[in-house]
């Protein structure tokens, strides 16, 4: 599922192109993909975006004048391209005057990406439940103190949840906490004040690091995967980069950990209770 920095870097490379000209039509508006009728998606014809953001892991394309906001959802495989005319297997598509399109596709016979064309108002009580922006400046050790306090998970299930913290996943709580020398399992709420300030520093370090990354990878459209260059996540048995200790990870139904037992756990191998339940039938 794209995460913070792939959103964040789509919207800073696109954000100029994508205001630049009026829309012309809706070409595509899958039915699956599309979960609003009113108002039609012919409601963007002759309106320019006048604003292209994120808010945790939506996107929001505001028109001028208040007029209705194209709110994306891309969930697990959605994507998005920048360019001329769309893919056969796009669920939605908007052409502007210039015959730039904006692209969304998405793979598998599923269809969980979704687009809502609402009005302001409604975006926002969809949007309310979310925590803060781990990128705002308003977001300090203070602030992540509270949101600890107020959702004391452990720090894997916190850092994912998006009342708690908004926009980030399964891979960036890994890198994460990688980056902060902390424990998956380590209990949120009881932190030390040092311990609260690595997390702060590596939430904001990674997830600022990445974005300037992928800007230049998103000149086309989302960045893909491989333009990441993960630390942990996703490289188990590989070499930790700081201490060369073995990756290791905790599978789960909905997402794995991964981590490296010097670095965040004291040297203990966390155990794997998926794997060992298999290896046990």
């Amino acid at each position: 599922m794209p995460e913070l920095p792939e959103l964040e870097a789509f919207v800073r490379a696109q954000r100029d192109r994508l205001r630049s000209e009026p829309v012309a039509e809706v070409p595509v508006a899958h039915f699956a993909t599309l979960k609003t009728v009113d108002p039609p998606p012919a409601a963007l014809v002759g309106r320019r975006f006048s604003e292209v953001r994120r808010r945790a892991k939506r996107l929001l394309f505001e028109t001028e004048d208040a007029g209705p906001v194209l709110m994306v959802h891309l969930m697990s495989a959605g994507r998005l391209a920048v360019g001329p005319g769309h893919p056969k297997s796009s669920v939605l598509a908007v052409r502007f005057e210039d015959d730039t399109e904006l692209a969304m596709t998405e793979g598998g016979r599923k269809r969980r990406a979704g687009a809502w064309l609402l009005t302001p108002e409604a975006v926002a009580e969809q949007l309310a439940h979310l925590g803060p922006e781990p990128l705002d400046p308003a977001f300090d050790t203070a602030a992540l103190k509270a949101a600890l306090e107020q959702h004391p998970h452990r720090l894997h299930a916190f850092l994912r949840d998006q009342r708690a913290i908004a926009g980030i996943g399964r891979a960036y709580a890994n890198e994460i906490l990688h980056a902060a020398r902390l424990s998956p399992y380590a209990n949120g709420a009881s932190l030390t004040p040092e311990q609260l300030e690595r997390l702060h520093a590596a939430i904001v370090g990674q997830l600022s690091e990445a974005t300037e990354r992928l800007i230049p990878l998103s000149q086309k459209g989302l960045a893909a995967k491989a333009g990441h260059d993960y630390r942990v996540h996703d490289r188990l048995g590989r070499q930790c980069p700081v201490c060369g200790n073995e990756i290791r990870q905790v599978s789960f139904d909905e997402h794995t950990i991964y981590y490296c037992p010097t670095c965040q756990t004291d040297g203990r191998v966390l155990a794997d209770r998926r794997l060992s339940r298999l290896l046990r039938d």
